[in-house]
């Protein structure tokens, strides 16, 4: 192999290890989607308190619950998210407006 060519490997592999990949957040962010965990998203917003992902994943997990529309989902999702995500504000409104309010009529 001449020099050239080693210098091309190493630094392609060098390349495909160090930022070409996705941010450690992204990745935590993609997985809690995909697994519709509510451990897994209270472990990325506690891992991840700056991340851009915070209020998607908020908002993602409040129009699961919308559509569930349950009061057990409501509870579970005011536990999960953190309580400065605009997501977390509505999830409490829509809980005292549809359960809280129905059970006091």
């Amino acid at each position: 192999m001449s020099r050239l060519s080693k210098w091309v490997f190493i630094t392609v592999s060098i390349l495909s290890f160090t930022g070409c990949g996705k941010p450690s957040d992204q990745k935590a962010y993609e997985d809690v989607v995909a697994t519709l965990s509510m451990e897994k998203a209270k472990m990325f917003f506690d891992s991840y308190p700056q991340s851009q992902y915070r209020e998607r994943l908020g908002r993602e997990i409040l129009e699961l619950c919308k559509r569930e529309n349950t009061e057990e989902c409501y509870q579970l999702v005011i536990k999960t998210l953190p309580h400065d995500l605009s997501s977390y504000r509505e999830a409490v409104a829509t809980y005292q407006e549809r359960f809280v309010l129905e059970k006091s009529k």
